[in-house]
């Protein structure tokens, strides 16, 4: 199967809640399971970065309804293409642990995990 995949990063509008935070995930989580959606999403206190995968007439839909999403702005592509496999099968969030504490936290992972190191590879790759 082909997918296609979309990098984008965000500045957030503010600091959201742990219990927002919660809700954004187990939404997210529920949506995208329905569409075959799969990515990782990366939240900084100054930032948000996010790969989504999946049919690429799912993700240029998600990344049109995130992009009017008002929790964040200055909305940019970083990346997209085609891809044989996905990146990231699993769904899953990293977060800052000193800023974030979820009382559910599986699918998660701090900042520190190597899945974050993946991301930025995959975004170095073709810019070097």
């Amino acid at each position: 199967m082909n997918y296609f995949y979309l990098i984008y990063c965000s500045v957030p509008a503010r600091r959201l809640s742990d219990e927002e935070v919660e809700e954004l995930l187990l939404v997210a989580r529920r949506e995208n399971k329905l569409r075959d959606i799969t990515g990782m999403l990366l939240c900084l206190p100054e930032m948000y970065v996010q790969l989504i995968e999946g049919a690429e007439a799912d993700i240029r839909q998600l990344y049109l309804n995130l992009s009017r999403d008002q929790r964040h702005h200055t909305v940019t592509i970083l990346k997209e293409g085609h891809l044989e496999q996905r990146f990231f099968p699993d769904w899953s969030m990293g977060y800052d642990q000193k800023s974030v504490t979820l009382t559910n936290a599986e699918d998660s992972f701090c900042i520190s995990d190597e899945k974050v190191f993946a991301l930025f590879e995959i975004l170095d790759e073709g810019f070097g």
